[in-house]
């Protein structure tokens, strides 16, 4: 779940149109609950920790991938492991 975080109201991004900085996202993936902020790129939509970064692309029409984002792990050795996800529908 996005949520944007003015004035500490914590309000619900129901619209990618809709983040603001102070954004962050709540994850819960593999046994791991993650709290990431968002993070201005130009080429995806990012919220990350420096140790997690989870990324929406783009698709060729300018919308939002919004169903299979991507999890990346930032290791200690450098090296970036990429996980593939897919949005559970609910």
């Amino acid at each position: 779940m996005i949520r944007n975080n003015i004035n500490g109201d914590f309000s619900k991004v129901k619209k990618f149109t809709e983040i603001e900085p102070g954004a962050f996202i709540n994850l819960e993936w593999n046994d791991k609950k993650l709290m990431l902020p968002f993070s201005l790129r130009r080429d995806y939509i990012s919220f990350t920790d420096k140790k997690w970064d989870w990324r929406y692309s783009f698709n060729k029409d300018g919308s939002v991938n919004a169903k299979n984002p991507t999890l990346y792990e930032l290791l200690p050795s450098g090296r970036i492991k990429e996980h593939l996800c897919q949005i559970k529908e609910t």
